[in-house]
């Protein structure tokens, strides 16, 4: 499966470390997910300031 983690963070460990410390903080806000799915790497992308270069 892809989410889409591996094209926003372009192999950036660091990167993928705060993805996924802000899927798990969706994750937290939203108690009726119980899994990482698409949506919940898409919020956490989008809450993640990330540069562009």
């Amino acid at each position: 499966m892809d989410f889409g983690y591996a094209r926003t963070t372009a192999g950036n460990f660091r990167l993928v470390s705060r993805l996924m410390s802000q899927a798990e903080r969706v994750l937290t806000l939203n108690d009726d997910i119980d899994r990482i799915t698409a949506e919940v790497i898409d919020a956490a992308r989008d809450a993640l300031v990330i540069g562009t270069n």
